[in-house]
């Protein structure tokens, strides 16, 4: 007897089923055949009848509502993963000069994996207050300490940490796309931003292979507990290419990834550009049935979040605010990855950045016009002219950290953070949801989504739940070409999807929960278990 033969089949049946394909939006039932794909989908009578036909196990979802798994736009996989496990936890709100170093020594017994940064300690918290080196520096005398912040585009280094990495404490000069906060003599305080971040960051020592492995098998339970069955990873390095690799090669890796490796910033991949440049360029070699490489990530400028603003506005005169960018070259950088078929994703969180890649584009478009769909990130910050300038370009609005869409901070934001989807969609864009899961506990993106159906503090801003289930399924494996492969519930796709407490295609993200998980047909996931 083999497990190939047909009656090895599943037959899933008593469902209400959100297909996402358009021809036919709603099932009962469905058959998941043995290699994972879905070989018949219609009604429980039809699915059953078949099912007694040809001996197969059946499944009963119980009413459940059941669609597409997840596609997230944007994660940070493996940074996700080393901050939760293995890196001291730190509070997002009253971390201050005073106390700073008294949390460090409460936060040590959260890492459920220590020591993997030799003898530094690396912590992670949104913001610290009034930061001073001197403030660690009296418990920390010779034992480096770095704490990321600011959504990651941040960092506080006591003294050791600036004199290991080589930075002058008395005269470090200023570069392009760097930030750093400076005393009363221009000595550095140990915050920094951005760019200034290269030095340090390249620097930090890395855990070997077997702790990468480790916790991106934590990582994918995470996101599988999130429904997300398909990602797009926002900062590929080699360290992290290497460890899904092994993971694909021993059967472990139960997701669809589409790595992004990083062109520039040093700092986001924590890896030296001449090895990133390398590995885009050699990229295929890391390629498999889950593992799709061709795409590259670019962060051009910083964040609207204060203390920094490192974004790049829009000047008097309606062009981008270069000093805010971080490479000077998009162009010629978009120009080159286009001829070669590959997907850029360009951070962008000021109207001039977001002007200057679709103006790169553009030029690319004029030189291949069969080149290949791009994508910006994050999208929070588009000028009123450029939101018609997506579809004709083929670019994906990737609208990401879904945790900021309706967060205060975006309200005190005075318009520097709106992710406006109904402007967006009225253009005809085509626009995807990511999580930006970074150092958060949670990649989790359905609750987030409430105040988008609702309309953000009333009016027309509300979006249906229809819309934006397809944004969370088919337009994500759309944005990575991948459509006929996953992304709706149809004959011949990868059975990947999952059952939700709520009716998700009428908006109900209120209180939503993931129950099941499946890839290709295994549970991944099953909540409470």
């Amino acid at each position: 007897m083999s497990s190939n033969s047909l009656n090895n089949s599943v037959a899933y049946t008593n469902g209400r089923v959100y297909t996402i394909n358009s021809q036919a939006p709603w099932a009962e039932a469905f058959i998941v055949a043995q290699d994972g794909i879905f070989a018949e989908v219609g009604t429980t009578a039809e699915i059953e009848a078949k099912a007694k036909q040809e001996h197969l196990v059946v499944y009963d979802l119980r009413g459940q509502f059941v669609m597409p798994g997840i596609h997230d736009a944007h994660v940070h996989m493996l940074m996700s993963a080393i901050a939760i496990t293995s890196h001291t936890r730190l509070p997002m709100e009253g971390l201050n000069s005073t106390n700073v170093a008294e949390e460090l020594k409460k936060g040590s017994c959260l890492c459920k994996y220590a020591h993997i940064n030799q003898d530094w300690l690396v912590a992670h918290a949104y913001m610290v207050e009034n930061f001073n080196r001197e403030s660690l520096d009296k418990d920390y005398p010779d034992t480096p300490v770095v704490i990321r912040g600011g959504a990651a585009h941040s960092a506080f280094l006591n003294t050791e940490a600036l004199k290991r990495t080589g930075y002058n404490i008395a005269s470090e000069p200023d570069s392009q796309g760097a930030w750093y906060r400076r005393d009363e003599q221009g000595h550095l305080t140990g915050e920094m931003a951005e760019n200034a971040m290269n030095k340090v960051l390249t620097q930090l020592p890395q855990p070997g292979l077997s702790h990468v492995k480790r916790v991106l098998k934590e990582a994918q339970y995470m996101l599988h507990r999130a429904g997300v069955t398909s990602c797009q990873e926002a900062s590929a390095n080699t360290l992290m290419l290497d460890g899904l690799r092994e993971l694909e090669r021993e059967g472990a890796l139960k997701l669809d990834m589409h790595t992004h490796i990083v062109y520039a910033p040093d700092w986001l991949a924590e890896e030296p550009a001449s090895t990133l440049h390398s590995l885009i360029d050699n990229a295929a070699f890391h390629a498999s049935p889950h593992i799709s490489t061709r795409f590259v990530k670019i962060i051009l400028d910083g964040v609207p979040l204060p203390p920094y603003y490192t974004h790049a506005g829009l000047l008097p005169d309606s062009t981008a605010d270069t000093s805010k960018l971080f490479i000077s070259n998009i162009s010629d950088v978009v120009a080159k990855y286009d001829a070669q078929g590959l997907t850029l994703k360009v951070h962008c969180t000021g109207e001039g950045s977001t002007r200057l890649t679709l103006d790169a584009i553009e030029a690319a478009r004029k030189r291949n016009p069969n080149g290949p769909r791009h994508e910006i990130a994050h999208c929070s910050n588009v000028h009123d002219d450029d939101y018609k300038r997506f579809r004709p370009l083929n670019v994906t609005a990737e609208m990401s950290p879904a945790f900021f869409f309706t967060h205060p901070i975006t309200a005190a934001s005075n318009g520097l953070m709106d992710w406006n989807f109904p402007k967006m969609l009225a253009a005809d864009a085509h626009v995807t949801i990511g999580s930006d899961w970074g150092a958060g506990e949670s990649p989790d993106i359905l609750p987030c989504l409430g105040g988008i159906v609702d309309g953000v503090g009333g009016g027309d801003r509300g979006v249906g739940g229809a819309r934006i289930c397809r944004m969370l399924t088919l337009a994500g494996a759309e944005a990575v070409g991948r459509e006929s492969e996953f992304g709706s519930i149809e004959v011949g796709k990868r059975a990947n999807f999952i059952a939700v407490n709520n009716d998700l295609s009428v908006g109900e993200f209120e209180g939503a929960r993931v129950l099941t998980t499946w890839f290709e047909g295994e549970i991944v996931y099953e909540a409470g278990k």
